[in-house]
């Protein structure tokens, strides 16, 4: 089933319509269904031109394709030469025939209107190009329309007539243009800044609809799909374990570098259920690093060793408030927190451990009891981007022979690519 759409942005329905443009897509295609667009001052007229309204469509259309049902949209548009005038309008009348017909191949006529129109029709055909089929009409003889004599309603069967014949023995001038070459760059804007804006699994899936002449699609897909199942799987990056062969920093690194990226994405409730996990690891290999033997470890977890200096042991104990037994003293991040409260007293990786433990709270409310998150109370959007750079300060303290430049990795990926976007 074909439908044709197409808007009338001119005064006449044949000569001066690129010398039968619509006629001669109906009689190329022979639509099911034609559906006309005016605007109510072309539809109306005035006293320079006459009104579509004068003309009988149906009849016109008919006369070509006997069996095509005509449907005639009139609208009030109020600023007629504002390219954004249309665009709304025209998608909801698409939508409304691929609704009510959603098998049909809808021809959009992108000669008989104003330059508006057709630029917006181009514009829909690019954008949602399914269905869609774009046609331009070349003038006869490559002529223009100049000198064309307007037609008036009352001489519109003689002069449909004069038409009918002229054209039945051409050839059609009707040409279905692709535009691929508009609808490429829009998907290239599209996909770098949705890459620019760290989303990775939407570039992939924007990627997979992207028709195979695309440049690159391959290698772009080879290089998204990598990156996306190793975030997946939380497993770190190739060039992350090349570069450091230990597996404590590779793992520090690596989720250090999702925190940020999540952060700068703008999803912030699930950068503040991270913080306290990541830089839990991070402290607890410091603690593991500076006071070698405080830590043990059971069933690979974490547990303070009561055989650690008997001094700090006692003073720990009185600043818990209770006495620990062994295997149950299992530490955590506050209990890190206190330990270095105790042995350092202040510094560097103490002023970010309380960085990060001013969000605790914040975060068992939205981890634990599903709270929703109020950026804007409390100062809570400050203190986790606050926390997110502590964490940061933390891996470069702990781990000193990681580069401050890992921490603009996404960045530095999104510039590499972008040569093959």
């Amino acid at each position: 089933m074909k439908i044709v759409f197409s808007p009338i942005g001119n005064t006449d329905p044949w000569r001066n319509d690129r010398d039968g443009a619509l006629l001669n897509i109906i009689r190329t295609y022979q639509p099911e269904i034609v559906e006309l667009f005016f605007t109510e001052s072309i539809w109306e007229g005035n006293n320079r031109f006459i009104g579509q309204k004068n003309f009988d469509w149906k009849f016109i259309i008919n006369s070509i394709s006997s069996d095509a049902e005509v449907r005639i949209k009139v609208d009030s548009i109020e600023k007629e030469h504002d390219f954004d005038a249309y665009k709304d309008l025209f998608h909801s009348y698409l939508v409304e025939l691929e609704n009510e017909y959603p098998e049909a191949e809808l021809l959009l006529n992108v000669t008989s209107g104003t330059p508006q129109m057709e630029a917006t029709l181009c514009l829909e055909y690019i954008t949602y190009p399914k269905n869609k089929t774009c046609v331009q009409v070349a003038t006869p003889n490559s002529s223009s329309n100049a000198g064309m004599k307007y037609a008036k309603p009352e001489d519109q069967e003689i002069d449909l007539e004069i038409v009918n014949q002229e054209e039945s023995s051409e050839t059609s001038r009707c040409k279905e243009i692709n535009i691929l070459s508009f609808r490429e760059a829009m998907l290239r804007s599209q996909l770098k800044g949705i890459i620019y804006n760290y989303d990775y699994e939407a570039a992939l899936q924007l990627l997979d609809i992207i028709p195979k002449g695309f440049r690159n699609k391959k290698k772009l897909r080879k290089i998204l799909v990598n990156l996306t199942d190793k975030i997946k799987l939380h497993e770190p990056f190739d060039d992350i374990k090349k570069e450091y062969k230990d597996m404590n920093v590779q793992k520090a690194v690596f989720h250090t570098l999702l925190l940020g990226m999540r952060h700068r994405r703008g999803d912030v409730a699930e950068t503040l259920i991270r913080i306290k996990a990541i830089a839990e690891f991070i402290v607890e290999k410091y603690i593991d690093k500076q006071y070698p033997g405080l830590i043990y470890y059971f069933n690979e977890k974490p547990y303070l060793n009561l055989e650690y200096d008997p001094v700090f042991i006692k003073e720990y104990i009185s600043h818990a408030g209770h006495f620990l037994k062994e295997k149950e003293n299992l530490l955590s991040f506050p209990m890190y927190r206190d330990i270095l409260t105790l042995l350092e007293n202040k510094g560097e990786v103490l002023k970010n451990v309380h960085a990060v433990n001013n969000i605790n709270s914040l975060r068992n409310q939205v981890a634990h009891n599903l709270q929703s998150l109020n950026l804007y109370q409390n100062k809570n959007e400050k203190n986790i981007d606050t926390a997110v750079k502590a964490v940061e300060k933390l891996l470069l303290i702990v781990y000193p022979e990681v580069n401050d430049s890992t921490l603009n990795y996404f960045d530095q990926f999104n510039e590499r690519i972008k040569e093959f976007i």
